[in-house]
């Protein structure tokens, strides 16, 4: 297992075995989806797509790698409907939760899950709103893919409270964000003092060797802001059993 969990982007971290293999799952899965004319969301953009940008692969895969990802285990996922890790994820048999407010990712979420028979049911609750309703229960694994940077700052605590609130004991939240201070979205993480405040909001333990290591890496990751160099972040935190 790699100690240094929680951080950010490498192309090295591609190498790694164990991320390679993750990503070429999940590569393969997508062309069969773009085969099967299935379209999966990135950045909130639906479309048909047959390969996935490295940094987002970076992202996905290194989540798969390192989750410890089951048939039948419960998983909730935070601001990713019709995302390909939902797809993936419910494809392997995971029973899976996803919480997008926006409404047509959302219903193409459930379009999906019902064509393809998955286990997988999209949701509108917005958890700055509101606490996740009793009858959910709680989770084995929750992910959230560079979505609370979307979120005001103000809230953020909020929802990552809330959402730690519903992961088992000895379970996995896996969290990723842009990061850096040159990040273009508002509501980035700008320092590793930012994410000590993020990780002490959910009230769980980072796994790994317990540090948030920044490469010092940065690249242009966003076509909509091709003078901003920045990077993403990611870290896994753990509920003790």
């Amino acid at each position: 297992m790699n100690t240094q969990l929680n951080k950010t982007i490498s192309p090295a971290d591609l190498k790694l075995p164990e991320v390679k293999q993750a990503a070429g799952n999940l590569s393969g899965f997508a062309r069969r989806l773009w085969l099967r004319g299935v379209p999966f969301a990135v950045n909130g953009v639906l479309k048909r797509r047959w390969r996935i940008r490295w940094n987002k692969q970076w992202e996905y895969a290194r989540g798969l790698a390192y989750g410890g990802f089951r048939s039948g285990q419960r998983v909730l996922d935070l601001g990713g409907g019709g995302t390909i890790p939902l797809f993936y994820l419910a494809n392997l048999g995971c029973e899976v939760r996803s919480l997008d407010i926006n409404a047509d990712l959302t219903a193409h979420t459930n379009r999906v899950a019902k064509q393809m028979g998955w286990p997988l049911v999209g949701s509108t609750h917005d958890l700055t709103a509101q606490p996740a309703p009793a009858d959910w229960g709680t989770f084995d694994r929750i992910i959230s893919f560079c979505v609370i940077e979307h979120i005001p700052k103000g809230l953020q605590s909020v929802v990552l409270e809330r959402l730690a609130k519903l992961l088992k004991p000895g379970g996995t939240f896996e969290l990723t964000f842009d990061y850096g201070a040159t990040a273009p979205v508002e509501g980035a993480v700008r320092s590793p003092e930012e994410v000590r405040e993020l990780v002490a909001a959910t009230g769980l333990t980072l796994r790994g060797d317990g540090q948030f290591h920044d490469t010092g890496e940065r690249f242009v990751l966003d076509k909509k802001y091709p003078t901003h160099a920045f990077t993403f972040g990611a870290v896994f935190l753990g509920k003790a059993g």
